[in-house]
């Protein structure tokens, strides 16, 4: 090698240090993960999350107060609102002038078609077989002495008079002991329950044209 190029290597330093060129390594690293796994998250970034950073509460409790007002979370609905599916009933109170004014005015309006009956069993099993007990006779398993008193049974000829305007009532405002289950039964579980009540009675009490049949 000639003098002149040692002399020009022996004076030469470089631009960068070796600092700056693994710093410069890194930072391409980093880039390398860093855009495309940003350019991926950007469809799915919220800049306006308003409805992620609104108050919330616990239910039957409240999420904050506004001048000393607090903000209940199970609000009462607006007046006048009804439920879907929900079927006002206009007849009020459970005496049994108003059960009577239930059986003149009313009328199933359901056909006792196979699966009514059907549908009628399976409620009347889960809701009226504890206190009624399975063949409608008043011998639930939950009444008796040291339990709940005894329904009468619902074949005598009392019950097996009722209406079915009447019965609706009754199951829909209670009487006596017995609460309303209009929670529980909408309007055409409780149809079914009565169509499955007059077979009940029926299959206990036939007339000569059921055992012609």
């Amino acid at each position: 090698m000639s003098r002149k190029m040692q002399d020009r290597l022996a004076g030469f330093e470089p631009r960068f240090s070796p600092m700056a060129y693994k710093a410069a390594l890194f930072g391409m690293l980093i880039a390398a993960f860093a855009i495309p796994l940003g350019l991926a998250a950007i469809p799915y970034i919220e800049f306006f999350n308003d409805m992620a950073v609104q108050p919330k509460g616990k239910a039957q409790g409240l999420y904050g107060t506004t001048i000393g007002q607090p903000h209940l979370v199970d609000r009462m609905p607006p007046s006048g609102s009804l439920p879907m599916d929900f079927m006002p009933y206009a007849i009020a109170g459970n005496d049994v002038k108003a059960a009577e004014r239930a059986g003149e005015t009313l009328r199933n309006p359901l056909k006792p078609t196979m699966k009514v009956l059907e549908r009628g069993q399976k409620l009347f099993h889960d809701y009226c077989r504890t206190c009624h007990g399975s063949q409608g006779q008043g011998d639930g398993p939950i009444v008796g002495p040291g339990l709940f008193p005894a329904p009468p049974s619902l074949h005598t000829d009392t019950a097996r008079s009722f209406k079915d305007g009447r019965i609706f009532h009754v199951i829909t405002r209670g009487q006596n002991a017995m609460p309303s289950y209009a929670d529980k039964l909408n309007t055409e579980d409780r149809w079914a329950v009565i169509h499955f009540l007059r077979a009940l009675q029926r299959s206990l009490h036939p007339t000569p044209e059921d055992l012609k049949e």
